[in-house]
């Protein structure tokens, strides 16, 4: 989407997304009000044992970008589009170091918008990759970055890990549900694109799904364990054995915002607890 329609654009609404996880909680996208004063959201998932907690970039949007979702234009050829993702990823580092969160996540590529050259897509990425790290190291707050395979100029799991490992400030956040949406697009086995993400690990996002038609229907779908893998479901057990392995503390969060935390959604993070005990032990 050229840059002068994305900012003619009626500004949507917050999308105000908050993430449980084991012993976290994960904001995305507030509102100002929210960010005014996150004390009684703190307050009340610390409550609840989240005594920790993490941002996703863009933590806020600025009324100069009306646009929802996620504005990661790093791998634009669009100079102004990238530097719009530069602003919106030292607000949210800025805010993070204001309120002690964790760390920060953010996306690197986004396909609509993103280069389709490789090689161009390379050098974009080395090049924001090394900035992130110092934005990182400045700011004083661990920088994650989350793969997705859906930008035609740069989709390989392993190309972005050594992206990521050149610099000790980032590190990689595996998406279970977009590494399997992006791996299957490029005829690909997930299983082996988390195996190449997993060395340098430091988070995921879990979530369920059994394609891309299930996805654009239930979007992010809570995990439970009926869900089983003989039914098209992703394989846990074997995602979490790939990575807990090398990364035992590895942080956790449930994508997937919920109200209410019900005897099924409860039964999905036992589940997930459960299993990474016995993975790490």
């Amino acid at each position: 989407m050229p840059h002068e329609q994305a900012m003619s654009e009626k500004r949507h609404p917050s999308e105000c997304l908050i993430h449980r996880g084991l012993g976290r909680v994960e904001f995305f996208d507030l509102s100002a009000e929210h960010m005014v004063n996150l004390d009684p959201l703190l307050d009340e998932f610390s409550a609840e044992g989240r005594d920790r907690f993490s941002f996703h970039a863009p933590i806020m949007r600025p009324d100069d970008f009306p646009l929802s979702g996620v504005t990661c234009f790093f791998l634009s050829e669009e100079k102004d589009l990238r530097e719009k993702s530069f602003s919106l990823l030292q607000r949210t580092l800025d805010e993070a170091r204001r309120w002690g969160a964790d760390y920060v996540v953010s996306h690197l590529t986004f396909g609509p918008s993103d280069t389709k050259n490789p090689d161009t897509a390379l050098k974009l990425t080395r090049e924001a990759c090394a900035r992130m790290a110092v934005m990182s190291a400045a700011a004083g707050v661990s920088l994650d970055l989350e793969f997705a395979a859906y930008s035609d100029g740069f989709h390989d799991a392993g190309d972005f890990a050594a992206a990521v490992s050149e610099h000790g400030e980032l590190g990689v956040c595996i998406d279970i549900g977009h590494t399997y949406l992006g791996a299957h697009g490029r005829s690909r086995n997930y299983l082996d694109d988390i195996a190449a993400l997993a060395p340098r690990a430091r988070s995921m996002h879990l979530w369920n799904t059994t394609g891309p038609e299930h996805t654009k229907k239930h979007h992010h779908t809570p995990l439970h364990p009926s869900q089983r893998p003989v039914e098209g479901w992703l394989d846990l057990e074997s995602i979490l054995g790939i990575v807990v392995a090398q990364n035992p503390h590895i942080n956790i969060v449930f994508e997937y915002p919920v109200e209410t935390v019900t005897a099924e959604i409860q039964h999905g993070y036992d589940w997930i607890t459960e299993m990474i005990g016995r993975l790490g032990a």
